[in-house]
């Protein structure tokens, strides 16, 4: 018997650490794990810019230094993180495809944008250049 607690043990305790922390569904754990911006100590958003999917959150995570979090106004901005937040992580939820920018406005210089819908689009290669006058294809010059 003892055996078999201890074979399940650490899936017990991997239910449990999911269950403080809030999660219990992939999707509440994924928008915590890859999403996340520091305001640090060191005056700065890390990284500056974020890009995540339609309906997707981000918490900022928030150091011992007070920060907050406005964003420029455009169509589908989610709320501010008014005051002057440290020691805690909030979470904003971004329902509507766009580029968001913020910034800190106690620390001005601290700057970031989150790119929502955008995707990992590689731009296409330029087209090849064009054959130097005279060229031939057949003979090769």
């Amino acid at each position: 018997m003892t055996r078999d607690f201890e074979k399940g043990l650490p899936a017990l305790l991997a239910v449990l650490a999911l269950a403080g922390c809030g999660g219990g569904s992939p999707t509440a754990a994924s928008n915590m794990v890859g999403n996340l911006v520091q305001a640090s100590a060191a005056i700065q958003f890390t990284p500056s810019s974020i890009s995540i999917a339609v309906g997707d959150k981000v918490t900022w995570v928030f150091a011992s230094v007070g920060h907050n979090v406005t964003f420029d106004p455009v169509v589908g901005v989610p709320a501010n993180i008014d005051g002057a937040n440290s020691n805690t992580s909030i979470s904003r939820a971004f329902s509507t495809a766009g580029v968001y920018a913020y910034h800190c406005n106690i620390h001005p210089s601290m700057t970031g944008a989150v790119l929502v819908g955008q995707g990992n689009v590689v731009p296409p290669p330029p087209p090849p250049p064009p054959p130097p006058p005279g060229y031939s294809r057949t003979t090769g010059g």
